[in-house]
């Protein structure tokens, strides 16, 4: 810019994104976890997907579950660009998350039909977004990729991320209820895919992971040596 005259250019502010984890189980990083309790780790993976997209994340804490807590977190939320809720967004009795949003804006869609990831929330509170992700770490941090990222891409100006994706055959055979859009993680031997993925709350399911399968709503088996596409998470 200097060798081309320049002295002043136009740029774009990050978006600034509140990360908020809620639920009485989660403690964070230093204390002494309770009986049921587990450390906080999706605000941290999280603040690393945001940050690797554009955004500057900024950590908010950990929300007391009851309406009025929740309520004053949103209403912080509505001071950032964006905000990202990870836990207390399920379909059901306890929803507390959902009737306060529907106090403060809109909800435009609560659940998806994907595995894992249902209890996917998006909706605004005084004009700005907000996320409300799956407590379930492995979870949160796949519905990130598939909901949060291409938005947060989109708000901060960058090109749509461009996936790298391999044709490899399947090491092993599975069965899949086939109801649901189904992510599987999994990871790359000896040029073959093997799945990785445990349960939802199983956080190595990511850190083991090369990539990801897709299997769409109806696809109920792969067998052993059946070519499939992996999306490469680390390239």
């Amino acid at each position: 810019l200097a060798a081309l005259g320049y002295i002043e250019v136009d740029v774009y502010v990050k978006p600034r994104v509140a990360i908020y984890s809620s639920g009485p189980e989660i403690a964070p990083q230093g204390t002494s976890l309770k009986p049921g309790q587990i450390y906080d780790i999706n605000s941290f993976t999280l603040a690393s997907v945001i940050g690797m997209n554009g955004g500057e994340s900024v950590k908010r804490g950990i929300m007391e579950d009851n309406l009025d807590s929740i309520k004053r977190s949103l209403d912080d939320a509505s001071t950032f660009d964006l905000g990202v809720f990870s836990g207390g967004s399920s379909v059901g009795v306890k929803d507390l998350f959902g009737e306060a949003i529907e106090e403060r804006g809109e909800i435009f869609f609560h659940g998806v039909k994907t595995k894992p990831g249902k209890p996917t929330l998006f909706g605004e509170v005084k004009g700005v977004p907000v996320f409300g992700m799956p407590g379930y770490p492995t979870s949160c941090l796949n519905n990130s990729y598939v909901y949060l990222l291409p938005a947060l891409r989109k708000m901060a100006r960058l090109e749509p991320k461009h996936w790298v994706r391999v044709d490899v055959p399947m090491g092993e055979s599975f069965e899949s209820k086939g109801d649901r859009e189904q992510f599987i993680t999994v990871e790359l031997r000896e040029g073959k895919a093997y799945r990785v993925f445990k349960q939802s709350g199983d956080i190595t399911s990511m850190t083991n992971a090369d990539g990801f399968i897709i299997l769409p709503v109806g696809y109920t088996k792969v067998a052993e040596g059946d070519t499939i596409q992996v999306t490469l998470l680390h390239v």
